[in-house]
């Protein structure tokens, strides 16, 4: 599986986990911003992430609101993990946040049947499927 971390979060963690995924030779991570260049709208990612086969993690709540992308993104069929923060979040924080669940959103993509859109809630709650 590809996973490509979104512009909002740090390329440093894509880069980060794409070594750590290197040793098991089965998933590959990105950036988006390093693969498809810097302030690249929802929109047209959520095609490229379509013809990529890739799975978008990103932290971008307002997904969830924005009715139009939201449907665009369940019309392409494509798997999301939105990562929840927590208000003030600083860099620490937000690669902590991410290094701690991604075990558990490799978990999700074995265990479920993609396309899906998955909410991962602060401190460790269920996730939400959407």
């Amino acid at each position: 599986m590809d996973f490509y971390i979104d512009e909002n979060l740090p390329y440093v963690v894509a880069k980060a986990l794409d070594i750590l995924e290197e040793h098991n030779h089965t998933h590959k991570v990105f950036s988006t911003e390093l693969v498809w260049g810097k302030g690249i709208k929802d929109r047209p990612l959520i095609i490229k992430l379509k013809e990529a086969n890739g799975i978008w993690v990103t932290h971008d709540l307002k997904l969830i609101t924005r009715a139009n992308e939201f449907q665009l993104m369940k019309k392409e069929g494509i798997t999301v993990f939105i990562i929840s923060l927590p208000s003030g979040y600083d860099f620490t924080t937000m690669y902590r946040t991410i290094i701690d669940r991604w075990e558990e959103i490799k978990r999700i993509c074995k265990k479920h049947k993609h396309p899906f859109i998955c909410r991962l809630l602060i401190r460790g709650r269920d996730p939400v499927f959407l």
